[in-house]
């Protein structure tokens, strides 16, 4: 994909989240969750209580795409619950080829393992019958086993949500039927907690909303599998996966917050989709913001996500007044061992010169060991350059001695 492609994709993308995000109020991180899982092909799932447009949202984000060359059902949506069967989900069974071959091989055109993008509704409220029934497959692997053929399902987006979350191991209440669903809760890698409008004004704003507020922007369905394919091709640098590892390190040791290496590899996925959908081909620091939506697993552990990602991301700023500070504290230590030495018999400038000097290096091979592309860390850019110069100023001085 050409770069000018992507920049018109992903404008395009930013179009659709705005329109959305200034129809529903206090959206902005929802939308872009939406987009980031939907750039990723990543499957998530949104928790929200009744009524706050939860699965408005996701109807409008689906209204807005042009499915022109959709192979198979460009659309499913099914709400869960009771009634449903796994023929509402994969189609009902071919009648004939069950009599002759004692196999269920369904006709599934129309239904799930047909479709390009699907949409379930309350979703932990699934009958046992449809999760053993080849959902989980289609979820991990992308196939739908159909009588003895396994069919490579078209599927590009799936999306979910629901009114809880299965409760986990360790909660004390926590029951047979929530073990059973956690290897559902598992395939989405994405999650996000939609809360209730809190701001008055907004509340006022939405009752006097415009319902019929449109948006120019589609998203084709060709372009947004070429955004989807441009996925491996987007840089991520040994920074910013050791910073992936180091949030997560984090988030075990300060909040017990445990992130398997699966989890920790797929999002990497979200973290390269958040450049794209900024029009860059590699990740900068600031793409980290994107762990925030997979990093968590109960509700509390929200907050103290974005804590550590913010902590971070703010660590070459204050690495780069580290540096400063020892910077500092090298030219302090020459000035002053030259005002103590200076009336000295043996006193030798330029051994006092060449310490600081070794010092510097030290400290640029230390700062180019940790961060190899300065580029990305205008901070650190900054006073890398700063003691370099530093460094040329005392080497000139150290000759000018010694002529």
């Amino acid at each position: 994909m050409k770069p000018n492609e992507l920049i018109a994709a992903s404008q395009k993308l930013h179009d659709i989240r705005n329109h959305i995000a200034s129809k529903y109020y206090e959206v902005d991180e929802f939308v872009t969750c939406l987009m980031l899982s939907m750039i990723s092909r990543t499957h998530m799932i949104v928790l929200g209580e009744p009524g706050i447009a939860k699965s408005a949202i996701l109807r409008e984000f689906v209204a807005h795409m042009d499915f022109d060359q959709a192979k198979g059902t460009p659309y499913f949506h099914i709400q869960m619950g009771a009634d449903i069967s796994p023929n509402n989900i994969f189609g009902a069974p071919d009648i004939a080829y069950f009599k002759t071959h004692g196999i269920i091989k369904r006709h599934y055109k129309g239904f799930l393992p047909d479709a390009v993008i699907a949409f379930c509704s309350e979703f932990y409220r699934v009958s046992d019958q449809v999760a053993n029934s080849g959902l989980l497959t289609i979820l991990n692997e992308g196939e739908f086993k159909n009588g003895t053929e396994t069919i490579k399902t078209n599927l590009r987006f799936f999306m979910a949500d629901t009114n809880f979350f299965p409760k986990q191991k360790d909660d004390l209440d926590a029951e047979e039927v929530d073990f059973k669903l956690q290897a559902l809760h598992d395939r989405f890698l994405a999650r996000y907690h939609l809360k209730p409008l809190k701001d008055p004004d907004n509340k006022v704003k939405m009752i006097l909303m415009d319902d019929d507020l449109t948006c120019e922007s589609r998203i084709k369905l060709s372009e947004l599998m070429l955004i989807q394919d441009e996925l491996p091709n987007i840089k991520m640098s040994s920074e910013i996966a050791r910073s992936m590892v180091t949030i997560a390190t984090q988030l075990e040791g300060k909040h017990n917050i445990s992130i398997s290496p699966r989890r920790l590899k797929l999002s990497r996925n979200l973290v390269k989709a958040n450049a794209i959908f900024e029009g860059r081909t590699h990740c900068i620091p600031e793409d980290l913001n994107a762990l925030q939506f997979s990093f968590w697993q109960k509700e509390e552990d929200i907050p103290k996500v974005k804590e550590v990602i913010y902590e971070t991301l703010d660590k070459p700023g204050r690495d780069a007044k580290k540096y400063e500070k020892v910077l500092t504290s090298i030219l302090d230590e020459l000035d002053r061992h030259i005002e103590n030495q200076k009336d000295f018999p043996n006193f030798d400038i330029d051994k006092l010169y060449k310490q600081a000097l070794s010092d510097l290096m030290k400290l640029i091979e230390n700062i180019s060991t940790t961060y190899k592309d300065t580029a990305q860390y205008p901070e650190i850019k900054n006073v890398l350059e700063f003691i370099d110069n530093t460094y040329k100023r005392l080497t000139n001085e150290r000759m000018a001695l010694k002529a």
